[in-house]
């Protein structure tokens, strides 16, 4: 079935906007030709507009409703009462305003005259969005879909468009109307009560530009398009893509069997994760027991722990396996959402133009930023945990992993040296030597401070890093 959506605009100028051609835009009923009255002065422009904004007197079936306003007409003046009892249309449900409420008879007045003020300085911005009823109602209540439309859709569209702040600086409203076969339509209408439109140098003014390009009527479509859509193949989408973002953060958690910071066999990484520590170190907060990413300072030092944390990260990703696979099966998520957004354009004619891929669809950039942001705080927060275990137990004898970690020590500070790789080598060969072949490590009392660590426990060590990371360990909605 043809699920085409249509978005028409039928916009005016605001009678004082300096693009304003005093041009007053109709369409004949015959042939549905588009004319226009030009008017000689703004005092003409102003009284034909009021008159067509505010009254469709044109369209009437009789002279009692020669100058129904706008929002009358957005209420059912023009349908009969037969139509309006045969299609269940209520008058005092079919208007609604951006908080989800109808407008009621005694507010009609008022809002006229408010309207009529506004398009001094405002453009008028009409619209028809046209769907097929069936393809709504397989899939949402039509009502639910007006509120949607009305508190969530168009709030969206017009920050894209180029508006500040448009709950408090707009009005507008959503009528729905159902008397057509197998056809929904909503009226909407939007203008400004404040300048709000944001132009390049940032002031804001009132929008001087009349039409919307084809890429912010490609935006309204598509949001539509999805909230009609959502439960059948938006919505499971983006739950599978939440699992699998959980998925690999327990390989980060701890508290997991699966942690893949525990029992590492790389001294590479054992190196850099000794080092991350030293680092972070030096730049805790010493009242706090765990260290956020994002707050680590700017400045030399802060660079250098940022660098070595993703540094650790692209190894882990690089060489584990489980995380390749399930890295892998997070962008064949994304890439199934990227073919329904696709899909629902093909269908319903929205072009390529303003087109935006689910890798760059703001929900799905703010989950995996979220991620991501999981993923670099328990690195700092493990090699943080190390660190200060290293510093407040003492008194044990000295094991592997100390020297693996002296050494990571040791190379740190020897790293500006230009040889340091070669000498790097000769160290770590020299340090295991003695180890391994003599039993013993001469240089004990110099970096006893360094070597004395406590032996990890590993359920022990998982609950106080859980603890650590308790504030970023958050379900993905």
């Amino acid at each position: 079935m043809n699920s085409k959506i249509i978005f028409i605009e039928h916009p005016y100028y605001a009678v004082n906007n300096p693009d304003n051609n005093l041009r007053i835009y109709k369409k004949n009923r015959k042939n549905d030709k588009w004319y226009y009255i030009q008017c000689k002065n703004k005092e003409e422009y102003r009284n034909e507009l009021k008159k067509y904004i505010l009254g469709f007197y044109e369209y009437s079936r009789d002279s009692d409703k020669a100058h129904s306003s706008m929002i009358d007409y957005f209420m059912g003046s023009k349908k009969s009462d037969d139509i309006m009892k045969q299609n269940k249309m209520k008058r005092e449900e079919m208007a609604m305003l951006k908080d989800g409420s109808f407008i009621k008879d005694d507010m009609v007045e008022k809002m006229k005259n408010d309207w009529s003020n506004y398009i001094e300085n405002s453009n008028t911005q009409l619209a028809v969005l046209s769907l097929y009823q069936d393809y709504v109602d397989e899939n949402i209540d039509v009502k639910e879909l007006q509120k949607e439309i009305a508190v969530n859709i168009l709030p969206k569209l017009f920050k894209y468009c180029g508006y500040k702040e448009p709950e408090k600086n707009l009005e507008w409203i959503v009528s729905l109307h159902c008397d057509r076969i197998n056809n929904y339509h909503f009226h909407i209408a939007w203008i400004e009560k404040n300048k709000s439109y944001c132009y390049r140098n940032n002031k804001l003014g009132f929008k001087r530009k009349l039409k919307l390009e084809e890429n912010e009527n490609n935006f309204m479509k598509r949001q539509v398009s999805l909230t009609i859509e959502r439960n059948k193949l938006y919505r499971p989408a983006l739950i599978k893509i939440n699992k699998e973002l959980e998925h690999l953060q327990k390989y980060f958690n701890p508290k997991d069997g699966n942690f893949t910071l525990r029992n590492t066999n790389s001294l590479e990484l054992e190196e850099n994760i000794v080092k991350l520590g030293y680092l972070l170190s030096k730049v805790r907060d010493t009242n706090k027991k765990y260290i956020k990413y994002n707050s680590i300072p700017r400045n030399e030092i802060g660079d250098e722990i940022r660098g070595l944390t993703h540094k650790i990260k692209n190894y882990l990703f690089d060489t584990k396996n489980e995380l390749k696979l399930s890295k892998r099966e997070i962008s064949k998520s994304i890439e199934n959402l990227n073919n329904i957004f696709l899909d629902i354009d093909k269908r319903n004619n929205i072009s390529n133009i303003g087109f935006e891929s689910a890798f760059d669809n703001k929900m799905v950039k703010y989950k995996l930023n979220k991620s991501e942001n999981y993923i670099l705080n328990a690195i700092v927060n493990h090699a943080l945990y190390n660190s200060t275990i290293s510093k407040n137990n003492q008194n044990r004898k000295i094991t592997l992993n100390d020297l693996i970690c002296e050494i990571a020590i040791i190379l740190y500070k020897k790293n500006y040296n230009e040889n340091y790789i070669k000498n790097g080598k000769k160290l770590r060969l020299k340090i295991l030597e003695n180890y391994f072949i003599y039993g013993k490590y001469k240089n004990y009392d110099k970096l006893s401070n360094a070597l004395n660590r406590l032996s990890k426990d590993s359920e022990k060590a998982a609950k106080q890093f859980y603890e650590m990371l308790s504030d970023n360990d958050k379900t993905l909605s």
